[in-house]
């Protein structure tokens, strides 16, 4: 195993071990994560996914590789969402593969905007659809988590 992911999966496990508030971190896209074990003493996953198949397959893959890692909580996020379109078809997807979608993120200009402006999309337009939708996830997680 690289010393990197090594390093990583101490250092998560160790904050796992004295700490029982929820952390959250933001890992790379990708399925070495998982492959490598390097998350393997989280209790939630969240997946991100995008409204096209090879991000919906990587999410599927992602999904079934935390499952067999043991972690109990594996949840699919929606990002970039457009429409009714999109949502049937992430929705079937997620069905057709035992993925708990717990949410979805609209499409948003205003993210876009932030950006450009360098500012956090919150501090930008805390009312935005997605800044909306992004809060009601991460209520939804604390209540999952019993906070």
């Amino acid at each position: 195993m690289c010393s990197a992911h090594a390093a990583v999966r101490t250092l998560v496990g160790e904050m796992v071990e004295q700490d029982d508030r929820p952390t959250v971190i933001d890992m790379e896209a990708g399925l070495e994560h998982l492959s490598r074990g390097t998350v393997r003493n989280v209790d939630y996953i969240l997946t991100v996914i995008e409204p096209y198949f090879k991000s919906m397959e990587t999410g599927a893959r992602m999904n079934k590789l935390a499952k067999e890692l043991g972690i109990a909580h594996v949840y699919c996020v929606a990002n970039k969402v457009r429409g009714v379109e999109d949502e049937k078809a992430i929705q079937d997807f997620c069905k057709n593969r035992d993925m708990d979608l717990f949410g979805m993120i609209p499409h948003d200009e205003s993210l876009w905007e932030a950006e450009r402006l360098g500012i956090a999309p919150l501090d930008h337009d805390k009312t935005s659809a997605a800044v909306t939708a992004i809060a009601k996830v991460s209520e939804n997680l604390l209540a999952a988590n019993g906070n």
